[in-house]
């Protein structure tokens, strides 16, 4: 009975597993995937290999739960299965194969690779072809203490990683015994996404084949013999693209990538090319970014951004519609369609040319992550895991109300409000208002254990999707460009109000928070208004300029999101930094931040809480040691829970 669940509590979040990257046998009878959760003896996240059979009666543990193990993939035979793991070392990334019916899984990747990043099966399941990083033929075998860096290159660190190694990621082949291994490119660039023809004859990868690739904002397809030789590029330079897969023909390439022809903003879209010919993109007509934008915080793993081809005319790809992320199909001659229906957040799945059911895992407000199968021509979701089900089922989880906001915008604005449970209308509620980052993502029918967690302690959570958010076309995801700040916060401000007209929430206990232009909207909100008892500012930025020259990829910033670079126009970037506005910053101000937060660099938060402090402001800082920009995400579980509680603590202690 409900009476007997539980609240969420911040603890919880140790509690929840993530299954992702499914892959289904080439007989369609069984599925392996990763099962992504927390080791609290180890104080770390870890993923392991489980397989299941098609009617989701046989679920067992495929590899054993020692590290992270991830990106299982069967040979094309069916007799084995490749994956990813750290096991034999904790910081180096190999490629691993074991026997399909059990056995020993035998590491086939050796020095000097080092980092194995993506891979995939020669049609005759005897090679695989992957990238990686390898050490130098000059550097050290034994670790020396470094005492100084030479920066060359543009982009010099990345969130998540740290420093850059001075190794480039190569293309390379090994034979499925570990004999044979070899790199197939040698060139000064990072390469990814590797993947062998179906008739074995060509294997194609993503790479910035150019002198300088940090100053690019483009990626390239590019094609090599499978034995080697040199590169030829299939396209032509138009933007980045994200993931890519080879027609059952071995003719055509699908693709995932944009035109730019709005910067940043632009769709992804689902583009086919042949060697010699003009890219082609078939989803233009469509208005929807080809990828899953919906933001959660209980993906662990990657998901899928890969086109699969179905058959040789029509290629599935997940798409984020609304607030909703759903599988949709595009034919060869640009007819798209929906093959998934609900609210709901499809954030992988997999499917084969021939087969006729697809394997999915999907989320929703009310369910972390749960792996599901989709039948042709039947669109329910026959659930196939329950990893999650004791959680599920013993918490006292609350469905959001959506409702819409019209605003001077084009369109109205899609918000939710997840109220506490046993929520009763005769009651006065504190409201925290949730702003999202990227800044082009956005909230919507997915799993956030921070939104349940914070209702639990008694919270109203609102959450919306303003100008600038994606999913609604390119118009309203580029309305933002150049202008961060008002727009969301005149959209944000009437979405507030609206909830406030229905009488629960008490209008001297509400609270803003957000994380990266999340955190920089919260910034943005408590300097143009007083209206917030209390705000969290998370992983933010308030200094533009800043952030152009030492986040990882800043100047990225000044050609998408900005009016040119600092020094083409000073006036423009302090006008548009929160921390122009600090003096009129009056809100208690809790900062969270990660020194390791490469994306919005430590000294955001820093500057920010001394102006505040000087200012003899109500603020106080949380630095989390060793976390990057992802800390609420992929975070230590430790980190995680006590991140939550400061969170919850702030606003208890001023709303």
């Amino acid at each position: 009975m409900a009476s007997e669940r539980q609240p969420v509590s911040a603890e919880d979040v140790t509690l929840l597993k993530d299954p992702g990257m499914p892959h289904l046998s080439p007989d369609g009878r069984r599925i392996v995937f990763a099962l992504a959760g927390t080791d609290e003896k180890r104080e770390k996240n870890i993923s392991q290999i489980w397989l299941i059979d098609l009617e989701g009666k046989d679920i067992r543990p495929f590899t054993t739960p020692v590290a992270s193990e991830r990106t299982p993939r069967w040979s094309p035979d069916g007799k084995w299965v490749a994956f990813l793991s750290n096991r034999d070392n904790e910081k180096e990334t190999h490629l691993y194969v074991m026997p399909a019916d059990g056995g020993e899984a035998r590491r086939v990747t050796s020095d000097p690779v080092v980092a194995v990043t993506d891979f995939d099966w020669s049609p005759d399941s005897e090679y695989l072809v992957f990238t990686a990083k390898a050490r130098r033929e000059d550097e050290p075998k034994e670790k020396e203490e470094r005492l100084w860096r030479e920066v060359t290159r543009l982009i010099w660190k990345m969130d998540g990683e740290g420093w850059w190694d001075e190794r480039w990621v190569q293309v390379w082949r090994v034979r499925r015994d570990g004999t044979d291994q070899r790199p197939l490119t040698q060139a000064a660039v990072d390469h990814r996404t590797p993947r062998w023809s179906p008739d074995g004859t060509r294997i194609a990868f993503i790479s910035k084949r150019v002198e300088d690739p940090d100053r690019v904002f483009f990626d390239d397809i590019f094609v090599i013999p499978a034995e080697g030789g040199e590169p030829q590029k299939w396209t032509t330079s138009l933007g980045p693209i994200t993931g890519m897969a080879w027609a059952p023909d071995s003719h055509l390439i699908a693709y995932i990538g944009q035109n730019l022809d709005r910067g940043y903003n632009s769709n992804d879209e689902v583009w086919i090319v042949a060697a010699g010919q003009k890219p082609q993109a078939l989803t233009l007509s469509f208005d929807r970014s080809a990828e899953d934008t919906l933001l959660s915080d209980g993906r662990l793993l990657p998901g899928t951004t890969d086109p699969i081809w179905l058959d040789e005319r029509r290629i599935a790809f997940l798409c984020t519609n609304e607030g909703r992320t759903n599988i949709y199909q595009v034919t060869l001659d640009g007819v798209v369609s929906p093959l998934t229906e609900g609210d709901h957040h499809i954030y992988t799945f997999h499917a084969r040319p021939g087969l006729h059911h697809m394997v999915v895992g999907v989320a929703s407000p009310v369910n972390p992550g749960e792996l599901a199968l989709l039948k042709e021509g039947d669109p329910t979701l026959q659930p196939l895991t329950e990893v999650n089900a004791d959680f599920v089922n013993t918490r006292l989880l609350n469905m959001p109300e959506f409702f819409q906001v019209k605003t001077p915008a084009e369109r109205p604005i899609d918000a939710w409000l997840l109220k506490p449970p046993n929520f009763s209308e005769n009651k006065q509620y504190p409201l925290i208002l949730y702003i999202h980052g990227g800044p082009h993502m956005a909230y919507g029918w997915s799993w956030f254990h921070e939104f349940q967690y914070l209702a639990s302690e008694g919270y109203c959570v609102l959450f919306a999707n303003p100008r600038g958010s994606q999913s609604y076309g390119e118009a309203f995801n580029d309305a933002i460009r150049a202008n961060w700040g008002p727009p969301v916060q005149e959209d944000l401000d009437m979405v507030v109000d609206a909830v406030l007209e229905r009488g629960f929430i008490d209008p001297q206990r509400l609270g803003v928070t957000g994380g990266s232009f999340g955190g920089f909207m919260t910034n943005w909100i408590i300097g143009h208004t007083d209206r917030y008892a209390a705000a969290v500012t998370q992983r933010c930025c308030s200094n533009l300029i800043n952030l152009v020259g030492n986040d990882d990829v800043g100047h990225y910033f000044c050609a998408w999101e900005a009016a040119g670079c600092p020094w083409e126009n000073w006036e423009w970037y302090i006008k548009h930094s929160p921390l122009a506005y600090v003096e009129h910053m009056h809100t208690p101000l809790l900062i969270i931040h990660s020194d390791q937060d490469h994306r919005c660099p430590l000294d955001q938060a820093e500057q920010l809480y001394r102006a505040l402090r000087l200012l003899d402001r109500e603020v106080s800082m949380v630095i989390f040691l060793g976390a990057s920009h992802g800390l609420s995400r992929t975070g230590k579980p430790k980190q995680r829970v006590e991140r939550l509680r400061r969170i919850r603590d702030w606003f208890h202690s001023h709303m």
